[in-house]
This record gives C-alpha cells, sequence and structure tokens, in this order.
C-alpha cells in the first residue's frame, strides 16, 4: 500500500473514494449536495467559493478542486484543494460544512501536502495528508472539531492513522470478552481495521484465545498473551473469526 492511497475502509472511520471537480480558469465546476449546489469559480484574478449561488469565499488560489465526503448525518463536508501552479508547495485545503444553519469553511491546512484519504469519524470528518515528494515524512491527520480544523495525529503510515482514528471512536465492548478463533488457517492481527493493514509476522490460530475490548463495524480491537513466553500483541481481527462476538 502506499501513503497516496485512497482506500475504502470497513472501521469506525469509514474511507470511501473521492469525487473530483476541478476548476480551470474561466471554468465553473459544481457538486449537488442537499443544502445547494457548490461551485468553485477561477476567474483571471481569484478562484471562489460559492453555496447555493452565493459567494461565501474567496480562496487565495490559482484553481481548486472539490471532493465530497459522504456523511449520512445532516451535515455534509466538502473538501477544497487549492492549487497554486509553479510553486514548490503545490496543494492547500479547506473544508467547506454545509448544514441547514448555514456553511462554514474552515482555516487553510495542509499546505504543501497531498490527499491521502478522507472520510467519517463518527460524526466528524476526518482528512489524511501526506506528501508524494517525501513520502518518509509521514500522514497527517486533520478533523473538524467544532467550527474549525485541527492535526489531531502524526504517523508515519496511513494504516498507523486509521488506527488511531478508529481506537479513539470505537464502541468498547460491554466487558472485556474472551474468544476463541474459529475458523481455519491463522488470523492476521491489522494496525487498522482494514484487511490491506496487515501487521507482519503478528498472527493467531484456531483455538487461541484473544480478549476484545473495542468494536468498529465488522472488526474488534483485541489482545492476544503467548502462554508460553508471555508476549502480549494486540490488534484488530475480523469479528466473525471469533467465537461468542
Amino acid at each position: 500500500m502506499t501513503n497516496t492511497h485512497i482506500k475504502t475502509l470497513t472501521a469506525a472511520i469509514l474511507f470511501v473514494p473521492l469525487l473530483a471537480f476541478a476548476a480551470a480558469p474561466g471554468s465553473t465546476d459544481s457538486i449537488e449536495t442537499r443544502h445547494g449546489r457548490v461551485d468553485v469559480i477561477a476567474d483571471a484574478d481569484a478562484t471562489h467559493l460559492l453555496v447555493a449561488g452565493k459567494k461565501i469565499a474567496t480562496l487565495g488560489v490559482g484553481s481548486a478542486s472539490l471532493f465530497r465526503i459522504t456523511s449520512a448525518a445532516e451535515r455534509e463536508y466538502i473538501i477544497v484543494q487549492g492549487s497554486r501552479p509553479g510553486l514548490h508547495c503545490h496543494y492547500s485545503y479547506r473544508l467547506l460544512a454545509l448544514s441547514d444553519s448555514g456553511p462554514k469553511v474552515s482555516k487553510e491546512f495542509g499546505e504543501c501536502l497531498d490527499l491521502g484519504g478522507a472520510g467519517m469519524s463518527g460524526a466528524e470528518p476526518v482528512v489524511h495528508l501526506n506528501s508524494r515528494v517525501d513520502p518518509e515524512a509521514g500522514v497527517e491527520t486533520y478533523q473538524w472539531q467544532g467550527d474549525d480544523v485541527n492535526l489531531v495525529f502524526e504517523s508515519p503510515t496511513l494504516c498507523g492513522a486509521t488506527g488511531f482514528v478508529a481506537q479513539k471512536n470505537a464502541a468498547p465492548v460491554r466487558a472485556p470478552l474472551a474468544s476463541r478463533v474459529k475458523g481455519s488457517g491463522r488470523l492476521q492481527f491489522l494496525s487498522a481495521p482494514d484487511a490491506g493493514c496487515a501487521m507482519p509476522g503478528v498472527f493467531v490460530v484456531p483455538g487461541d484465545k484473544v480478549t476484545a475490548t473495542l468494536a468498529s463495524a465488522a472488526f474488534v480491537y483485541a489482545s492476544y498473551t503467548n502462554p508460553k513466553s508471555g508476549r502480549k500483541v494486540q490488534g484488530w481481527v475480523p469479528r466473525e473469526r471469533l467465537s461468542d462476538l
């Protein structure tokens, strides 16, 4: 998995492929939402952001792209990716929140980074940004909190970032629940509730006993202690591979 891969996750944080609409100078592009159409209009002097035909912000960029974050909540969210052609720091970002009480635009964030993924963490959107130029720079995770966007986590990998958010938002199991691994073959531990986030060499086998403490859709966060070495490992596993869940 590359740092720039936009993933579809099945965790508490749900990522979906982003639908992009780019605005070039002299053009208008839009996304239809439940709260009105969102447009970016680039002219010779600036790029403007409009909601339901009303200009709500002038962006200090040469052009912009719109990315929808799918949400089942009353609020809808759009990522506005601004582009400054010719500069070393190509992109910057804003989040647009749409609701019955009116649109809100966040402060600018994530300058010089690329869009790695986005989705909902509970009722709030999360955006993962990284760098194509320097993949070792890691991933910055931003979340809408209250009326603005804040940096909430930094991780070397996208899996690490999504794992952090998933643990933060997962539902506790009623009580730490001991279960046996069922099915056939190894049960791979994952650093995030996503099959693409395997922890190399960390697995259990049918009959092993694990303890689940958190639940997130089709996954649980579980721990296993080797009865011989005493070594303890923790990670996400599909709940369907555990008994009593």
